[in-house]
């Protein structure tokens, strides 16, 4: 009996750390069907995004958005690019866009926090902190990213 339970716990935890869950905060989301389903011209937003040329990486996304209405991952860009131009109320809808899609999509729930902190509504923020917690199974780069700027704005 030893042995067999020595052995399935051996299985659980290899199966634990064939888990990945750690994603760049924002880059995609943790739906591996999805992974290689982006375009030349979605990776190019992204490339605008990182060198925060928000309007032209817009540009890019709005296109690709019409094709593509349940791509969480572009929600979230559009979301993020969006949040950064000011554009508050629009960040928005493409956040919960994106949630609405997925509801465990690491970036989203990152970004719309951090959303969230720049309207001054912290108890929010800290809801997807609970949450992102739930997803990952480690300290993902995304928890580590919101308790930072929750952090920040509480002192």
């Amino acid at each position: 009996m030893k042995y067999i339970i020595n052995f399935l716990s051996t299985i659980l935890l290899i199966a634990c750390f064939s888990i990945s869950t750690t994603f760049a905060a924002g880059s995609s989301s943790n739906d591996k069907s999805h992974k290689n389903a982006h375009s030349k011209d979605y990776y190019k937003a992204v490339k605008l995004i990182k060198s925060e040329n928000y309007e032209n990486a817009m540009t890019i996304l709005q296109a690709l958005v019409k094709d593509n209405q349940d791509d969480a991952d572009i929600h979230n860009y559009m979301g993020f690019s969006l949040r950064k131009m000011g554009e508050l109320e629009k960040s928005s809808y493409h956040y919960e866009k994106a949630l609405s899609i997925n509801p465990k999509h690491l970036g989203a729930l990152e970004y719309q926090g951090e959303l969230y902190l720049a309207l001054g509504d912290i108890e929010s923020a800290k809801e997807n902190l609970v949450k992102i917690d739930d997803i990952c199974f480690t300290q993902c780069t995304e928890l580590k990213q919101l308790k930072k700027a929750i952090d920040s704005a509480i002192n």
